[in-house]
């Protein structure tokens, strides 16, 4: 409480009347901006919570559709290990299945394991014109000089894509020589790098996954390779997403270039793209030997759509709510200085008052001690009877039973409590005993009943049964009250 201080108060006086006002300022104001910088948090939280939902979805749909095509390789490569012969229309048969199905598939190849004695057979057996070829340039072909072993592609799917590879040595290419070596140790489909695909005045990028098969001695008999058209790829693998205002890249963990694969764009240009790590979301997908990362970036119209205003009107509201509590301490101050001067007329009449309820306080105890007397009256009166007194439940179950109903009942009344009147009571007499409490309760009337109970040690007692609706305030029924006497022990 503040203490009223006249004007000719020193320092002291006037720094404990301006304490607490200025102790609410800076409290109400270090938690306002402490509420502000909070939500604030929690709102970016919270973005970022859906852009890493979002680029998480965007990940796992990449890594099914991916997964997807290494399962169409490792099936092609299950029937072609159990032929004995690979034909050119077996090879078309199980390929077109899958190319119908899977559009970004650009080609798949078929390459037999030849060796060199059986280079000239090889070639001969084939279509007219048909050589084992590597690349001289970028974008000539010549004959593959002599080896120990040779790769060439013998069959491709579909046929408009032969014409490119047909022939083509693969392990003649450098960057591939590494990656069928390392397929072939793993027993496993490996991808290639980035590269780009031409098709007509366009480029296409995309990738080639190898992957060996082996005939019934573990040795190697060919190599499958599958082009993927990465742009479809992920086109079809992202289908259903849809456009949003969350851009997401891709990067090949494995390349030196910073540079994505590709991008999904989002509905404002990539400019607009916000590029801070703090609310960038990256997840990482194994393909066939290789790390994609799939990273997403918002937009600053999604970060505006997404952040709240709360923070702003919680630091306003904050601001207000301080001045109210300092004007309202001043305005208290003042107030309390009116209630002095009222106080004063008012302590002679409560010191009236309090005279007055000390005396009510004596009268009630007064009248307390009588009841009490009563009380104990009538407890002796019941101890002195020979009588019992009982009280039971809406259920006819007994609460309480005096202590005269040891003798009457022959157990304690302890052993009672629980029990049903009505379970108590002879069979010929439970009906009627029933019938009496049911229209006492309804009427609310006393009941008077002569009733045989049964003894634990003899035969059945006859008591003289007396009983009365227990009825409250508003009218519920809570039971009964009533005494027994013994009649006689027939």
């Amino acid at each position: 409480m503040e203490q009223d201080y006249p004007q000719t108060a020193g320092s002291f006086t006037r720094l404990g009347y301006a304490a607490p006002r200025l102790l609410i300022l800076i409290v109400g104001l270090a938690l306002s901006i402490s509420c502000y910088f909070y939500i604030l948090e929690q709102d970016h939280s919270n973005i970022l919570g859906q852009i890493e939902s979002q680029n998480k979805q965007r990940a796992l749909a990449i890594a099914s559709s991916a997964n997807d095509r290494l399962i169409i390789l490792k099936s092609i490569k299950y029937h072609l290990e159990t032929e004995e012969t690979i034909t050119e229309a077996g090879f078309t048969k199980i390929t077109s299945l899958f190319l119908q199905h899977y559009p970004d598939i650009h080609a798949i190849e078929w390459a037999p394991r030849i060796p060199d004695a059986l280079r000239h057979d090889f070639e001969t057996s084939e279509r007219e014109h048909y050589q084992i070829l590597q690349y001289e340039s970028a974008n000539t072909k010549i004959p593959s000089t002599r080896k120990a072993h040779y790769l060439p592609v013998q069959y491709v799917m579909p046929n408009t894509e032969s014409q490119a590879t047909l022939g083509l040595d693969l392990a003649s290419v450098a960057h591939w020589k590494d990656l069928l070596e390392k397929s072939q140790t793993q027993n496993a489909p490996i991808a290639s790098a980035i590269t780009n695909l031409k098709q007509g005045n366009k480029d296409q990028t995309s990738i080639r996954i190898f992957l060996p098969v082996f005939d019934d001695e573990s040795r190697v008999k060919g190599f499958l390779s599958m082009i993927i058209k990465l742009d479809s790829f992920i086109q079809q693998s992202l289908q259903g997403f849809g456009q949003s205002q969350i851009s997401t890249e891709f990067y090949d963990l494995n390349q030196q270039a910073k540079s994505p694969i590709h991008t999904w764009p989002s509905q404002q240009h990539n400019r607009d793209l916000v590029n801070i790590k703090s609310i960038t979301s990256q997840e990482t997908i194994p393909f066939a030997g290789r790390q994609w990362l799939v990273v997403s970036h918002p937009s600053h119209r999604y970060l505006k759509s997404q952040q709240s205003k709360a923070p702003r009107n919680l630091l306003f509201l904050g601001v207000v709510l301080t001045a109210l509590a300092y004007f309202s301490l001043h305005w208290n101050y003042l107030i309390r200085q009116k209630l002095a001067k009222k106080a004063e007329t008012l302590a002679s009449k409560l010191d009236i008052e309090r005279r007055a309820l000390q005396n009510k306080l004596i009268e009630k105890r007064v009248l307390a001690r009588a009841l009490e007397e009563s009380e104990q009256r009538c407890r002796d009166i019941i101890t002195l009877s020979q009588d019992y007194t009982w009280e039971a439940d809406t259920n006819y179950e007994y609460t309480y039973l005096s202590p005269q109903a040891a003798k009457v009942k022959g157990v304690p009344p302890k052993q009672l409590a629980g029990e049903s009147i009505l379970d108590c009571l002879v069979d010929e007499d439970r009906e009627k005993a029933e019938r009496a409490l049911e229209r006492a309760y309804k009427n609310q009337i006393s009941v008077e009943l002569e009733l045989r109970f049964t003894h634990p040690t003899g035969p059945p007692t006859k008591e003289l049964f007396k009983a009365v609706p227990l009825i409250g305030s508003l009218g519920e029924w809570h039971g009964f009250r009533g005494t027994g006497h013994l009649l006689n022990s027939g």
